[in-house]
């Protein structure tokens, strides 16, 4: 006897016949066991059922409003029940009808029939209750099967399950899209029939596979594979032995990652862009710091021995030697000036030029620097326009660029030079952290020489950084590019690899105005005067020599080496025609001196001189329209035309309202 969770099971037995309903009770009573309830009709049998379903139905074929076989699994509303048929009549074709129908047996009412029915009952409601668990087991299997099926379709992830040696066995939509195949087309092949791996990647691979056929899950890996359409993407796959009875399958999953390795690569470059800015910057700044001091000393050797030239006494030996150390004091400013070019820190003064119209002029100079092996060719663009430079550094660029490209052809090659006006837009401003959206005008500078390295690239702008053996260069060439136009307002872009050459991109903003030609200043007579200038230096050396050469050219000189000293020295003078002061001075700056000394005499003309660069001496407002500045290291001859230019023609008188006259 079979009790459901320790109740007896209940047996609708659905009988016309009230005989046999009496013996089937009896029967049944006597077993015991079993609680019965009892149905004339076919009806009444369904009601019975809907209201309270039994374990199991006895039912008679052959009732007055129908057949058992109405009880027999169909409408939904009808529980799924084990159903016994009993009949008077039988027949093997009846039999073979019931079954097909759903019944769980069929029996003719005999006597043996009778007394066998416990045996019967008991032996139907075991054989339901494993159609029930087998049935539950099904729907189970299909209901994980189903959410397999939904979260393996579903996924992001490209997912895959193959046999151990590497055949598809299914794939995902995702994986269909990563891969670029139908999954008709790979379903039973695998990587020798249908290679998606690239094959720097296939050893990587293989250990995966090494891995999880041993049974371990491999660890996230990075290969590349490749795309129906031959295009190459990088994905982070991972693959997991998984088990299907007695198989082993290996169940893979792959994720695009090609947009996160390409963000990662452009950050990496962003980020070493702005650390060789920022290195970069703190070389500058230390150019910068020791330009003034080095400035201050070449002024005055250069200056001492100016005068010690200009004396007649000395012989052809000592002249020869005074000669040497004024050509080794300009080589010196030189150096100094090429460490603050590199700075952009130094005082320009750029003019409009045509680009087209100077590197022209530069032509046959750059033909006989570079030598006859080397091809020059020079392409000008069409309707280029204008840019605001300093002449002499953009020549300087040129030239500084058509030597190390010479110094990369050993055996010659060709030399291109382009011109071009082109729209720098904010996605190139993306990936060129110097960069500035707008018009610039375009110079290439392209030779087909030995090239360089990512690794020379990264340090190309460097000072003192060359890869030229000892002797053949001092590494400061291409920090002079950079340097003179950062200060020009453009930028510079460099593309090279190793023997295929290289093209460095020089970009000036465009203006829209004309060009300009400057006049060259005469060199024939220095001017004098006799006017009374009051020099503020705190430099004994620069002092000395200033005060002795102006003197020399007849002014009268009154010097002091404090703002407040000159204020005092002032007081006690009525006549002053011009403040030649030092920018930086301890206590009062040039512009303090300045302002103070005009409020009382406005007819004083000023003229500044400073070995610092802009970036320290711009904050005190000497470069501003109207002032008259000298930039050390000078030469004697510098400083005789600004004097002059500052106080103006000797015989002309004074034009207060002119800012550069007055000043």
């Amino acid at each position: 006897m079979i009790e459901k969770g320790g109740a007896q099971p209940t047996i609708l037995v659905v009988e016309d016949d009230p005989a046999h309903s009496e013996v089937v009770a009896r029967v049944l009573s006597a077993h015991g066991g079993y609680r019965l309830r009892f149905a004339t009709t076919l009806a009444e049998a369904q009601r019975a059922i809907a209201n309270e379903p039994p374990e199991l139905v006895l039912a008679d074929l052959n009732l007055a409003d129908g057949k058992a076989f109405d009880l027999l699994p169909g409408p939904s509303d009808i529980p799924r029940l084990p159903v016994l048929v009993l009949t008077s009549h039988g027949d093997e074709q009846t039999a073979v009808l019931a079954m097909r129908c759903g019944a769980l047996d069929y029996l003719v009412k005999s006597p043996e029939a009778f007394n066998g029915l416990p045996r019967t009952v008991e032996r139907a409601l075991r054989e339901w209750h494993l159609i029930e668990s087998r049935r539950a087991a099904e729907a189970a299997l299909r209901e994980s099967e189903e959410r397999f099926r939904m979260l393996f379709e579903s996924s992001p992830d490209a997912c895959s399950i193959s046999t151990s040696d590497g055949k598809y066995l299914e794939i995902n939509r995702c994986a269909e899209e990563l891969l670029g195949y139908r999954r008709e087309e790979l379903l039973g092949r695998g990587e020798q029939d249908t290679p998606l791996i690239h094959p720097d990647y296939l050893q990587a691979a293989a250990r995966m596979l090494q891995q999880s056929g041993a049974g371990s899950p491999s660890p996230p890996t990075e290969l590349v594979i490749v795309h129906k359409s031959g295009r190459e993407i990088t994905i982070e796959a991972r693959i997991v032995p998984v088990r299907f009875g007695n198989v082993t399958a290996l169940l893979s999953t792959s994720r695009d990652i090609t947009a996160r390795k390409q963000a990662e690569a452009e950050r990496r470059r962003l980020e070493e862009q702005l650390r060789q800015a920022s290195k970069m910057e703190a070389v500058g700044r230390l150019a910068g710091g020791v330009a003034h001091d080095f400035n201050n000393l070449l002024t005055g050797i250069r200056g001492f021995t100016d005068i010690l030239l200009s004396a007649p006494t000395q012989g052809d030996a000592e002249r020869s030697d005074l000669l040497e150390i004024r050509r080794a004091t300009q080589r010196a400013a030189e150096l100094t000036g090429q460490l603050l070019a590199f700075s952009r820190k130094q005082v320009i003064a750029p003019v409009v030029i045509d680009l087209n119209q100077l590197l022209l002029g530069s032509m046959r100079i750059l033909e006989r620097l570079i030598g006859e092996d080397v091809q020059v060719t020079f392409r000008p663009g069409v309707g280029l326009g204008c840019t605001r430079v300093d002449p002499s550094g953009i020549e300087q660029v040129l030239i500084n660029l058509a030597v190390n490209a010479r110094d990369a052809m050993p055996s010659g090659g060709e030399l291109k030079i382009e011109t071009a006006a082109v729209e720098v837009d904010a996605a190139f401003c993306a990936e060129h952290l110097d960069a500035r959206p707008g018009t610039y005008l375009l110079m290439s500078v392209a030779d087909n020489g030995v090239g360089m390295s990512d690794g020379v690239l990264l340090h190309l702008f460097e000072p003192f950084f060359t890869t030229k053996g000892p002797g053949r260069g001092t590494g400061l060439g291409l920090s002079i590019i950079y340097g003179i136009v950062q200060q020009c307002g453009g930028f510079v872009h460099v593309e090279s690899s190793v023997g295929a050459g290289s093209t460095f991109r020089i970009y000036l903003p465009a203006v829209a105005e004309r060009p300009v030609t400057q006049a060259l200043l005469d060199d024939a007579v220095l001017p004098r005067g006799s006017e009374t200038i009051l020099l503020v230096e705190d430099e004994v050396l620069v002092r000395g020599l200033v005060s002795k050469f102006l003197e020399s050219q007849g002014y009268k000189v009154l010097s002091s080496a404090r703002g407040s000293d000159a204020i005092d020295l002032a007081a006690r003078h009525a006549t002053i025609d011009l403040l030649l002061s030092d920018v930086i001075l301890p206590t009062m700056n040039g512009r303090q001196i300045y302002e103070q000394l005009a409020a009382s005499r406005p007819e004083l003309r000023v003229l500044f001189m400073s070995g610092y660069t802009e970036n320290i001496i711009a904050p005190h407002g000497v470069l501003e329209s109207g002032f008259h500045f000298l930039q050390k290291p000078f030469s004697l001859k510098e400083l005789a035309r600004k004097v002059r230019d500052a106080l103006g023609e000797p015989d002309e008188p004074d034009e207060p309202d002119e800012p550069d006259k007055r000043r």
